[in-house]
Protein backbone atom coordinates (compact mmCIF):
# COMPACT_ATOMS: atom_id res chain seq x y z
CA UNK A 1 0.00 0.00 0.00
CA UNK A 2 1.01 3.58 -0.52
CA UNK A 3 0.59 6.83 -1.60
CA UNK A 4 -1.44 7.05 -5.63
CA UNK A 5 1.11 6.21 -7.74
CA UNK A 6 -0.80 5.75 -11.70
CA UNK A 7 1.44 4.04 -12.41
CA UNK A 8 2.44 1.17 -9.66
CA UNK A 9 1.36 -2.55 -11.30
CA UNK A 10 -1.08 -3.04 -8.45
CA UNK A 11 -3.19 -0.26 -9.07
CA UNK A 12 -4.87 1.50 -11.88
CA UNK A 13 -5.04 5.12 -11.77
CA UNK A 14 -8.87 6.14 -12.13
CA UNK A 15 -9.85 5.81 -15.61
CA UNK A 16 -7.04 6.92 -17.57
CA UNK A 17 -4.23 5.08 -19.13
CA UNK A 18 -0.40 5.93 -18.34
CA UNK A 19 -0.19 6.42 -22.19
CA UNK A 20 -3.33 8.96 -22.20
CA UNK A 21 -1.98 10.84 -19.14
CA UNK A 22 1.84 11.12 -19.63
CA UNK A 23 1.27 12.21 -23.79
CA UNK A 24 1.29 15.96 -22.63
CA UNK A 25 3.71 15.72 -20.06
CA UNK A 26 6.10 13.86 -22.50
CA UNK A 27 5.17 16.29 -25.11
CA UNK A 28 7.20 18.81 -23.09
CA UNK A 29 9.85 16.83 -22.12
CA UNK A 30 10.84 15.83 -25.64
CA UNK A 31 10.91 19.28 -26.96
CA UNK A 32 13.16 19.75 -24.02
CA UNK A 33 14.96 16.73 -25.32
CA UNK A 34 15.48 18.00 -29.00
CA UNK A 35 18.81 20.01 -28.44
CA UNK A 36 22.21 18.88 -28.89
CA UNK A 37 24.60 17.52 -25.97
CA UNK A 38 26.61 14.37 -24.78
CA UNK A 39 24.67 11.54 -23.78
CA UNK A 40 22.63 11.65 -20.35
CA UNK A 41 23.94 10.94 -16.56
CA UNK A 42 22.26 8.36 -14.93
CA UNK A 43 22.11 9.22 -11.25
CA UNK A 44 20.68 7.71 -8.47
CA UNK A 45 18.30 10.27 -6.75
CA UNK A 46 16.34 10.22 -3.29
CA UNK A 47 12.59 8.93 -3.75
CA UNK A 48 9.93 11.50 -3.83
CA UNK A 49 8.19 12.01 -0.89
CA UNK A 50 4.61 11.20 -0.78
CA UNK A 51 2.27 14.49 -0.95
CA UNK A 52 1.72 15.63 2.97
CA UNK A 53 -2.04 15.39 3.55
CA UNK A 54 -4.20 18.41 3.18
CA UNK A 55 -6.43 19.31 5.75
CA UNK A 56 -10.02 20.06 4.32
CA UNK A 57 -13.18 21.31 5.94
CA UNK A 58 -16.62 19.47 5.96
CA UNK A 59 -19.36 21.56 6.47
CA UNK A 60 -22.78 19.57 8.41
CA UNK A 61 -25.45 22.08 8.19
CA UNK A 62 -27.51 21.94 11.16
CA UNK A 63 -31.21 22.44 10.96
CA UNK A 64 -33.52 22.61 14.41
CA UNK A 65 -37.43 24.04 14.27
CA UNK A 66 -38.42 26.17 17.36
CA UNK A 67 -42.20 24.81 16.29
CA UNK A 68 -42.75 22.29 19.44
CA UNK A 69 -41.70 25.36 21.85
CA UNK A 70 -45.29 26.95 20.64
CA UNK A 71 -47.70 24.33 22.44
CA UNK A 72 -45.42 23.99 25.41
CA UNK A 73 -45.49 27.35 25.96
CA UNK A 74 -49.80 27.76 25.49
CA UNK A 75 -49.83 24.48 27.67
CA UNK A 76 -47.79 25.86 30.62
CA UNK A 77 -48.77 29.51 30.51
CA UNK A 78 -52.21 30.39 31.80
CA UNK A 79 -54.30 32.42 28.95
CA UNK A 80 -56.88 34.13 31.66
CA UNK A 81 -56.32 35.07 34.55
CA UNK A 82 -59.25 36.68 36.37
CA UNK A 83 -61.25 37.61 40.04
CA UNK A 84 -65.07 38.62 39.26
CA UNK A 85 -66.92 36.59 41.93
CA UNK A 86 -66.28 39.21 44.91
CA UNK A 87 -63.44 41.63 45.42
CA UNK A 88 -60.01 40.37 46.26
CA UNK A 89 -59.03 41.81 49.30
CA UNK A 90 -55.40 43.34 49.99
CA UNK A 91 -53.35 42.07 52.47
CA UNK A 92 -54.72 45.01 55.33
CA UNK A 93 -57.81 44.78 53.64
CA UNK A 94 -57.81 48.41 52.97
CA UNK A 95 -59.43 47.73 49.90
CA UNK A 96 -60.93 45.15 47.06
CA UNK A 97 -59.92 44.48 43.97
CA UNK A 98 -61.61 42.46 40.42
CA UNK A 99 -59.44 41.82 37.69
CA UNK A 100 -58.91 40.10 34.13
CA UNK A 101 -56.12 39.16 32.70
CA UNK A 102 -56.30 37.53 29.46
CA UNK A 103 -53.17 36.60 27.15
CA UNK A 104 -52.98 36.56 23.22
CA UNK A 105 -51.37 33.56 21.92
CA UNK A 106 -47.01 33.68 21.96
CA UNK A 107 -45.18 34.19 19.21
CA UNK A 108 -42.20 33.25 18.43
CA UNK A 109 -39.65 34.47 15.66
CA UNK A 110 -36.08 33.85 15.36
CA UNK A 111 -33.62 37.19 14.24
CA UNK A 112 -30.24 36.52 13.89
CA UNK A 113 -28.71 34.68 16.49
CA UNK A 114 -31.59 35.51 19.05
CA UNK A 115 -35.35 33.86 19.70
CA UNK A 116 -38.04 36.68 20.17
CA UNK A 117 -40.82 36.06 22.03
CA UNK A 118 -43.80 38.19 22.05
CA UNK A 119 -47.51 37.93 23.51
CA UNK A 120 -50.04 40.88 24.28
CA UNK A 121 -52.22 41.09 27.43
CA UNK A 122 -54.92 42.50 27.67
CA UNK A 123 -56.57 43.66 31.41
CA UNK A 124 -59.38 45.35 33.18
CA UNK A 125 -59.23 46.40 37.04
CA UNK A 126 -61.46 47.94 39.40
CA UNK A 127 -60.55 48.68 42.88
CA UNK A 128 -62.97 49.85 45.32
CA UNK A 129 -62.17 50.95 49.40
CA UNK A 130 -63.56 49.59 51.72
CA UNK A 131 -65.56 50.90 53.99
CA UNK A 132 -66.98 49.11 56.90
CA UNK A 133 -68.73 46.43 55.04
CA UNK A 134 -69.20 48.19 51.83
CA UNK A 135 -66.59 48.37 49.03
CA UNK A 136 -67.30 52.12 47.71
CA UNK A 137 -66.32 54.24 46.28
CA UNK A 138 -64.84 52.30 43.24
CA UNK A 139 -62.58 53.06 39.88
CA UNK A 140 -62.06 50.90 37.09
CA UNK A 141 -60.77 50.69 33.56
CA UNK A 142 -61.09 48.50 31.11
CA UNK A 143 -64.38 47.32 32.27
CA UNK A 144 -67.50 48.79 30.01
CA UNK A 145 -64.74 50.11 27.90
CA UNK A 146 -62.02 48.89 25.80
CA UNK A 147 -59.56 46.25 27.73
CA UNK A 148 -56.22 48.14 28.44
CA UNK A 149 -53.33 46.68 26.63
CA UNK A 150 -49.25 45.58 27.81
CA UNK A 151 -46.91 44.14 25.53
CA UNK A 152 -44.84 41.00 26.84
CA UNK A 153 -41.14 40.76 25.47
CA UNK A 154 -38.47 38.23 26.02
CA UNK A 155 -35.22 37.64 24.14
CA UNK A 156 -33.42 33.90 24.90
CA UNK A 157 -29.76 33.47 24.00
CA UNK A 158 -28.55 30.02 22.41
CA UNK A 159 -25.19 28.52 23.06
CA UNK A 160 -24.35 25.05 22.41
CA UNK A 161 -23.61 22.99 25.72
CA UNK A 162 -20.89 20.02 26.36
CA UNK A 163 -23.79 17.69 26.10
CA UNK A 164 -23.90 18.69 22.04
CA UNK A 165 -27.44 20.40 23.30
CA UNK A 166 -29.03 23.81 22.38
CA UNK A 167 -29.69 25.74 25.57
CA UNK A 168 -31.19 29.47 25.75
CA UNK A 169 -30.95 31.50 28.47
CA UNK A 170 -34.19 33.87 28.37
CA UNK A 171 -34.24 37.49 29.33
CA UNK A 172 -37.40 39.55 30.18
CA UNK A 173 -37.54 43.22 28.57
CA UNK A 174 -39.55 45.72 30.39
CA UNK A 175 -43.40 45.62 29.61
CA UNK A 176 -45.01 48.06 26.96
CA UNK A 177 -47.80 49.74 28.66
CA UNK A 178 -49.38 50.93 25.21
CA UNK A 179 -52.75 53.11 27.10
CA UNK A 180 -51.96 52.41 31.05
CA UNK A 181 -54.39 53.09 33.37
CA UNK A 182 -54.21 54.51 37.22
CA UNK A 183 -56.73 52.70 39.16
CA UNK A 184 -56.05 54.76 42.59
CA UNK A 185 -57.36 54.11 46.07
CA UNK A 186 -56.11 55.70 49.20
CA UNK A 187 -53.31 56.98 47.04
CA UNK A 188 -52.30 53.34 46.52
CA UNK A 189 -52.01 52.72 43.04
CA UNK A 190 -53.65 49.36 42.78
CA UNK A 191 -53.46 48.82 39.15
CA UNK A 192 -49.44 48.89 39.28
CA UNK A 193 -49.27 46.91 42.41
CA UNK A 194 -51.88 44.15 41.22
CA UNK A 195 -50.75 44.11 37.77
CA UNK A 196 -46.78 43.97 38.00
CA UNK A 197 -47.01 40.37 40.07
CA UNK A 198 -49.56 39.12 37.45
CA UNK A 199 -47.51 40.12 34.29
CA UNK A 200 -43.94 39.13 35.69
CA UNK A 201 -45.51 36.09 36.56
CA UNK A 202 -46.69 35.73 32.88
CA UNK A 203 -42.90 36.46 32.20
CA UNK A 204 -41.12 34.30 34.17
CA UNK A 205 -43.87 31.41 32.88
CA UNK A 206 -42.86 31.88 29.26
CA UNK A 207 -39.11 31.77 30.08
CA UNK A 208 -39.07 29.07 32.06
CA UNK A 209 -40.85 26.88 29.61
CA UNK A 210 -38.57 27.97 27.04
CA UNK A 211 -35.32 27.53 28.60
CA UNK A 212 -36.79 23.91 30.30
CA UNK A 213 -38.00 22.86 26.51
CA UNK A 214 -35.25 23.94 24.03
CA UNK A 215 -32.33 21.12 25.26
CA UNK A 216 -34.82 18.60 25.21
CA UNK A 217 -35.11 19.54 20.69
CA UNK A 218 -31.61 18.99 19.74
CA UNK A 219 -29.63 16.06 20.79
CA UNK A 220 -26.57 16.34 18.51
CA UNK A 221 -23.96 13.80 19.66
CA UNK A 222 -25.45 11.05 18.39
CA UNK A 223 -25.46 12.46 14.48
CA UNK A 224 -22.35 13.85 15.32
CA UNK A 225 -20.41 10.55 16.67
CA UNK A 226 -21.96 8.38 13.67
CA UNK A 227 -20.49 11.00 10.91
CA UNK A 228 -17.31 11.43 12.80
CA UNK A 229 -16.90 7.32 12.82
CA UNK A 230 -18.37 6.59 9.40
CA UNK A 231 -15.63 9.48 8.02
CA UNK A 232 -12.77 7.37 8.99
CA UNK A 233 -13.77 4.64 7.11
CA UNK A 234 -11.86 4.65 3.85
CA UNK A 235 -13.92 5.17 0.59
CA UNK A 236 -13.46 3.71 -2.74
CA UNK A 237 -12.42 5.77 -5.50
CA UNK A 238 -11.69 3.00 -7.63
CA UNK A 239 -10.25 -0.43 -8.08
CA UNK A 240 -7.41 -0.32 -5.11
CA UNK A 241 -7.47 3.24 -4.99
CA UNK A 242 -9.16 4.93 -1.72
CA UNK A 243 -9.70 8.49 -0.51
CA UNK A 244 -8.27 8.55 3.29
CA UNK A 245 -9.88 11.54 5.77
CA UNK A 246 -8.53 11.62 9.18
CA UNK A 247 -11.03 13.71 11.39
CA UNK A 248 -8.52 15.98 13.29
CA UNK A 249 -11.13 18.40 14.89
CA UNK A 250 -15.07 19.27 15.48
CA UNK A 251 -16.61 22.21 15.93
CA UNK A 252 -20.02 24.29 16.29
CA UNK A 253 -20.67 27.57 14.36
CA UNK A 254 -22.68 30.55 15.58
CA UNK A 255 -26.19 29.90 16.18
CA UNK A 256 -28.83 31.84 13.94
CA UNK A 257 -32.33 31.27 12.27
CA UNK A 258 -35.11 33.13 10.57
CA UNK A 259 -39.14 32.15 11.95
CA UNK A 260 -38.94 29.44 13.89
CA UNK A 261 -36.02 27.71 12.38
CA UNK A 262 -32.89 27.89 13.96
CA UNK A 263 -29.44 26.80 11.91
CA UNK A 264 -25.84 26.21 12.87
CA UNK A 265 -23.13 24.34 10.85
CA UNK A 266 -21.01 21.68 12.34
CA UNK A 267 -17.45 21.70 11.00
CA UNK A 268 -15.12 18.65 10.68
CA UNK A 269 -11.37 19.07 9.59
CA UNK A 270 -9.99 16.37 8.24
CA UNK A 271 -6.37 15.43 7.14
CA UNK A 272 -7.31 14.05 3.14
CA UNK A 273 -5.22 12.16 1.01
CA UNK A 274 -5.23 9.27 -1.91
CA UNK A 275 -4.07 5.79 -1.43
CA UNK A 276 -3.15 3.19 -3.60
CA UNK A 277 -3.54 -0.44 -2.77
CA UNK A 278 -5.17 -3.04 -0.66
CA UNK A 279 -7.80 -0.74 1.70
CA UNK A 280 -5.79 0.92 4.26
CA UNK A 281 -6.25 0.29 7.87
CA UNK A 282 -7.03 3.39 10.21
CA UNK A 283 -6.83 3.63 13.68
CA UNK A 284 -10.48 5.21 15.17
CA UNK A 285 -10.41 8.18 17.14
CA UNK A 286 -12.65 8.92 19.57
CA UNK A 287 -14.69 12.07 19.13
CA UNK A 288 -13.15 15.08 20.72
CA UNK A 289 -14.67 17.51 23.45
CA UNK A 290 -16.96 20.10 21.44
CA UNK A 291 -15.63 23.36 20.73
CA UNK A 292 -17.38 26.52 19.14
CA UNK A 293 -15.97 28.77 16.53
CA UNK A 294 -17.05 32.12 16.23
CA UNK A 295 -15.47 32.40 12.76
CA UNK A 296 -15.23 28.94 11.11
CA UNK A 297 -13.43 28.18 8.06
CA UNK A 298 -15.20 28.21 5.25
CA UNK A 299 -15.57 24.57 3.58
CA UNK A 300 -13.06 23.85 1.16
CA UNK A 301 -11.79 19.97 0.44
CA UNK A 302 -8.50 19.41 -0.91
CA UNK A 303 -7.60 16.03 -1.85
CA UNK A 304 -3.72 15.77 -2.94
CA UNK A 305 -1.54 13.13 -4.85
CA UNK A 306 0.93 12.46 -6.98
CA UNK A 307 0.89 11.78 -10.67
CA UNK A 308 3.60 10.04 -12.14
CA UNK A 309 5.07 8.76 -15.24
CA UNK A 310 8.36 6.43 -15.54
CA UNK A 311 10.98 7.66 -17.75
CA UNK A 312 10.96 4.27 -19.76
CA UNK A 313 6.88 5.58 -20.95
CA UNK A 314 8.09 9.47 -21.14
CA UNK A 315 11.00 8.51 -23.61
CA UNK A 316 8.56 5.67 -25.46
CA UNK A 317 5.80 8.91 -26.27
CA UNK A 318 8.40 11.68 -26.98
CA UNK A 319 9.88 9.02 -29.24
CA UNK A 320 6.88 8.13 -31.01
CA UNK A 321 5.72 12.05 -31.59
CA UNK A 322 8.57 13.63 -32.49
CA UNK A 323 10.71 10.56 -34.30
CA UNK A 324 11.13 11.99 -37.66
CA UNK A 325 10.20 15.64 -37.45
CA UNK A 326 12.71 18.31 -38.21
CA UNK A 327 14.10 21.66 -36.54
CA UNK A 328 16.37 23.47 -39.14
CA UNK A 329 18.55 21.27 -39.98
CA UNK A 330 18.41 18.77 -36.98
CA UNK A 331 15.94 15.66 -37.62
CA UNK A 332 15.18 14.03 -34.44
CA UNK A 333 15.51 10.34 -34.75
CA UNK A 334 14.52 9.00 -31.07
CA UNK A 335 14.44 10.49 -27.55
CA UNK A 336 15.10 9.05 -24.35
CA UNK A 337 15.05 10.34 -20.62
CA UNK A 338 16.96 9.86 -17.45
CA UNK A 339 17.17 11.80 -14.14
CA UNK A 340 19.82 13.76 -13.76
CA UNK A 341 21.45 15.79 -11.08
CA UNK A 342 20.24 17.29 -8.52
CA UNK A 343 16.54 16.92 -9.79
CA UNK A 344 16.92 17.70 -13.20
CA UNK A 345 15.69 15.98 -16.07
CA UNK A 346 18.25 14.45 -18.87
CA UNK A 347 16.95 14.00 -22.04
CA UNK A 348 19.43 12.55 -25.14
CA UNK A 349 18.40 13.21 -28.39
CA UNK A 350 19.48 10.97 -31.05
CA UNK A 351 19.48 13.29 -33.85
CA UNK A 352 21.07 13.36 -37.76
CA UNK A 353 22.30 16.84 -39.64
CA UNK A 354 25.04 17.11 -42.41
CA UNK A 355 27.94 16.69 -40.60
CA UNK A 356 27.11 15.40 -37.33
CA UNK A 357 25.27 11.81 -36.29
CA UNK A 358 24.41 11.03 -33.00
CA UNK A 359 23.43 11.79 -29.43
CA UNK A 360 22.76 15.70 -28.21
CA UNK A 361 21.59 16.27 -24.45
CA UNK A 362 19.55 18.66 -22.87
CA UNK A 363 19.69 19.40 -19.09
CA UNK A 364 16.65 20.79 -17.55
CA UNK A 365 14.62 21.22 -14.41
CA UNK A 366 10.60 20.65 -14.66
CA UNK A 367 8.48 23.23 -13.00
CA UNK A 368 5.06 24.69 -12.13
CA UNK A 369 3.88 27.90 -13.70
CA UNK A 370 0.96 28.49 -10.80
CA UNK A 371 0.12 31.52 -13.26
CA UNK A 372 -0.60 29.39 -16.10
CA UNK A 373 -1.12 25.98 -14.49
CA UNK A 374 1.70 24.58 -17.17
CA UNK A 375 4.70 22.46 -16.68
CA UNK A 376 7.82 23.87 -18.28
CA UNK A 377 11.24 22.95 -18.23
CA UNK A 378 13.48 25.69 -17.10
CA UNK A 379 17.13 26.22 -17.73
CA UNK A 380 17.26 24.36 -20.69
CA UNK A 381 21.15 24.14 -21.61
CA UNK A 382 23.33 21.31 -23.59
CA UNK A 383 25.78 19.40 -21.95
CA UNK A 384 28.91 19.96 -23.05
CA UNK A 385 31.27 16.65 -21.74
CA UNK A 386 34.84 16.44 -22.99
CA UNK A 387 34.45 12.22 -24.19
CA UNK A 388 32.20 13.40 -26.68
CA UNK A 389 33.09 15.15 -29.92
CA UNK A 390 30.00 17.96 -29.70
CA UNK A 391 28.64 19.39 -32.95
CA UNK A 392 28.47 22.89 -30.96
CA UNK A 393 32.14 22.66 -31.62
CA UNK A 394 31.93 23.56 -35.12
CA UNK A 395 30.43 27.64 -34.67
CA UNK A 396 27.56 27.24 -37.32
CA UNK A 397 26.48 24.17 -36.43
CA UNK A 398 26.61 25.86 -32.54
CA UNK A 399 24.60 28.89 -33.88
CA UNK A 400 21.94 26.55 -35.49
CA UNK A 401 21.39 24.44 -32.49
CA UNK A 402 20.97 27.46 -30.29
CA UNK A 403 18.42 28.69 -32.30
CA UNK A 404 16.27 25.45 -31.40
CA UNK A 405 17.35 26.01 -28.19
CA UNK A 406 15.57 29.16 -27.85
CA UNK A 407 12.49 27.90 -29.57
CA UNK A 408 12.46 25.01 -27.26
CA UNK A 409 13.03 27.41 -24.00
CA UNK A 410 9.41 29.45 -25.63
CA UNK A 411 7.77 26.01 -25.68
CA UNK A 412 8.65 23.74 -23.68
CA UNK A 413 5.46 24.00 -21.30
CA UNK A 414 2.30 22.34 -21.16
CA UNK A 415 -0.71 22.88 -19.32
CA UNK A 416 -1.99 20.07 -17.32
CA UNK A 417 -5.03 20.73 -15.92
CA UNK A 418 -7.49 19.47 -18.52
CA UNK A 419 -5.25 16.62 -18.75
CA UNK A 420 -5.96 15.14 -15.09
CA UNK A 421 -9.18 16.57 -15.02
CA UNK A 422 -10.54 13.44 -15.83
CA UNK A 423 -9.54 12.23 -12.46
CA UNK A 424 -12.65 14.47 -10.73
CA UNK A 425 -15.31 12.47 -11.76
CA UNK A 426 -14.21 9.11 -10.07
CA UNK A 427 -13.57 11.49 -7.09
CA UNK A 428 -16.87 13.16 -7.56
CA UNK A 429 -18.37 9.52 -7.62
CA UNK A 430 -16.53 8.95 -4.47
CA UNK A 431 -17.20 11.97 -2.41
CA UNK A 432 -21.04 11.04 -3.02
CA UNK A 433 -22.23 8.13 -1.18
CA UNK A 434 -24.74 7.53 1.73
CA UNK A 435 -22.01 6.83 5.00
CA UNK A 436 -24.87 5.49 7.03
CA UNK A 437 -28.54 5.15 7.47
CA UNK A 438 -29.55 8.96 7.40
CA UNK A 439 -25.91 10.56 6.41
CA UNK A 440 -25.19 11.74 3.46
CA UNK A 441 -21.57 12.94 2.26
CA UNK A 442 -21.77 15.16 -1.05
CA UNK A 443 -19.09 16.85 -2.39
CA UNK A 444 -17.94 17.86 -5.76
CA UNK A 445 -14.33 18.36 -7.27
CA UNK A 446 -14.30 21.92 -8.91
CA UNK A 447 -10.35 22.11 -9.92
CA UNK A 448 -7.73 19.96 -10.49
CA UNK A 449 -4.83 22.41 -9.14
CA UNK A 450 -1.22 21.19 -10.10
CA UNK A 451 1.43 21.97 -7.36
CA UNK A 452 4.63 21.33 -8.55
CA UNK A 453 7.10 18.83 -10.96
CA UNK A 454 9.73 16.69 -10.16
CA UNK A 455 12.30 14.22 -11.25
CA UNK A 456 12.66 11.30 -8.99
CA UNK A 457 15.12 8.14 -9.71
CA UNK A 458 11.96 6.05 -11.41
CA UNK A 459 9.70 8.66 -12.63
CA UNK A 460 8.76 12.16 -13.25
CA UNK A 461 5.96 13.38 -10.39
CA UNK A 462 3.23 15.79 -10.77
CA UNK A 463 2.14 16.59 -7.41
CA UNK A 464 -1.25 18.10 -7.83
CA UNK A 465 -4.74 19.05 -5.76
CA UNK A 466 -8.02 18.45 -6.69
CA UNK A 467 -10.05 21.32 -4.43
CA UNK A 468 -13.61 21.32 -4.06
CA UNK A 469 -16.05 21.10 -1.53
CA UNK A 470 -18.20 18.30 0.70
CA UNK A 471 -20.70 18.16 3.07
CA UNK A 472 -22.98 15.88 5.00
CA UNK A 473 -26.56 16.09 4.96
CA UNK A 474 -28.69 14.84 8.12
CA UNK A 475 -32.33 13.22 7.81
Amino acid sequence: MGEFNPTMPTSKPLTASPRALATPLLLLLLLAACTSAPAPQFTTLPATPPPPPEVSVIVVPIHASLKPLLPELEKNIPKSVARLDGYELDPKKRYGMKYRVDRDPVELNMIGEGLHATTRVHYAIEGCARTGSRMWPCISCGFGEPMRDAVIRLHSHFTWDQNWRLRSQTTAQPVEFQNKCGVTILNINIADSKLAPLVNEQLRDVAKTIDGNTPKMTNLRPMVQQTWTTLQSPIPLAPRLWLVMEPLSVALGPIHGTGLDVSSTLILQAHTRVIAGDKPAIAAKPLPPLRTEENPAAAGLRIPFNFELTYADASRLLTEQFAGRKFGDVTIESLKLAPSKEGRVAVEAIVAMKRYHGPVVLNGLPQFDAATSSLTIDDLEYELQAKHKSPFLRLADRLSHEALRDQLRKNTRWNVTKEVSGIREEIDRGLTRTLSPGITLRGHITAIQPLAVSAGPDQITVRVVAIGDAGVTIE
